[in-house]
């Protein structure tokens, strides 16, 4: 039953924030059969507009739907279910202009991070959560190629499931992809979240996701990374899930193992495939996402007396690094680790003239 009491009837879906993912989850949908606008925006828009949507890859096909700028240009009844594809930055901007027509409507967040979902729910919009794992990128301008993945977890915010997640279930299921319910999604983002903050890791040191477990520093790295935020949530009491069969303690244990691992494929075989912080300083957007990432553990960190210093020069370097048009690369485990205790040190005379220091030595 839909709320309200009435029968849920076709829902009539608006992918707000058609970029690589948004776009992949919006062609699936149509595929599957169900009703699909589009909100996208520049030069992507204006191609999906006068040619439609081109898939590749592990999605295939062209989709002519309708898009547009803003939402009030597109056909929106009692029926919409939004999905927010946008960057989590660009969020309270998405929603200052919607809301007025979103208020009543189911609000999924397919974003990573959970700041999205807390904020939206303080503000009293109907919220729900989807851990998105699927990896894709915009080649040109109106072709999206999908690469990995297949999977979305769907559930109330913060817990519980209803007919909008099982409608939602059964039209992605339709349209070939692999949608999960999950009555506790908040526990599963805050899992994708500590996954993600390895994204400004790869971004800076140009690493594709097929590479990054191949060499025993590079993955000491990581688990040292994902250990300070097990720490830190810990500590705030802050349920969190492994994103694979392991407990996430047991991830930052395997990750620690001795020896060069083999290359593993994920998606599309003998292909590379990038996080978005690396695809957005590829693009040269000012702004990255790092600081729902791993600026959300730095502050968790800082409110429970915790030192996160990975966490942190992560997050203060990708940001400098795309305030700065700096593109992927330029630096690697070591100097991150030697960065951090610069950064962190009581001795050090201030951050921010550290963190120049070290974003100057490595352009």
């Amino acid at each position: 039953m839909a709320r309200g009491g009435e029968p849920m009837t076709r829902p009539n879906y608006v992918i707000h924030g058609a970029g690589a993912i948004g776009s992949i989850i919006g062609a699936r949908l149509a595929e599957g059969g169900a009703r699909v606008q589009l909100v996208a925006r520049g030069a992507h828009l204006e191609a999906l507009s006068e040619h439609g949507l081109t898939m590749t890859g592990l999605t295939e096909g062209t989709f002519d739907l309708p898009a547009s700028r803003q939402a009030h240009d597109l056909d929106l009844d009692a029926d919409t279910v939004v999905l927010l594809a946008t960057k989590s930055g660009d969020t309270p901007a998405t929603m200052a202009a919607h809301a007025e027509v979103y208020r009543d409507l189911p609000l999924v967040c397919c974003q990573n991070g959970v700041t999205n979902e807390i904020e939206l729910a303080a503000g009293g919009f109907r919220v729900y959560g989807s851990t998105v794992l699927i990896g894709g990128a915009i080649e040109t301008p109106g072709h999206v190629w999908h690469s990995a993945g297949h999977r979305l977890v769907i559930g109330r915010w913060p817990t519980g499931i209803d007919d909008v997640c099982q409608r939602l279930e059964a039209d992605l299921a339709n349209g070939g992809l692999d949608p999960r319910l999950h009555d506790e999604v908040r526990a599963n983002k805050w899992g994708k979240l500590v996954r993600n903050l390895g994204n400004a890791f790869l971004a800076l040191t140009d690493m594709s996701v097929q590479e990054s477990t191949v060499d025993p520093e590079n993955r000491w790295f990581s688990a040292d990374v994902e250990e300070e935020a097990a720490d830190v949530l810990e500590a705030a009491g802050i349920p969190y899930e492994s994103m694979g069969r392991r407990s996430p303690r047991e991830q930052i244990a395997h990750l620690r193992q001795e020896g060069t691992w083999e290359r593993r494929d994920r998606g599309v075989p003998g292909t590379n495939s990038y996080p978005s912080t690396w695809q957005d300083l590829t693009a040269g957007r000012p702004t990255v996402e790092v600081d729902h990432f791993n600026g959300a553990i730095v502050r968790l960190g800082e409110q429970f007396g915790i030192p996160t210093p990975l966490n942190r020069i992560l997050r203060d370097l990708c940001d400098a690094a795309a305030a700065r048009g700096l593109g992927p690369g330029g630096h690697s485990a070591a100097s991150l680790r030697a960065a951090a205790g610069a950064v962190g040190s009581p001795a050090a005379s201030g951050a921010t003239e550290d963190l120049d220091a070290v974003v100057e030595v490595e352009d």
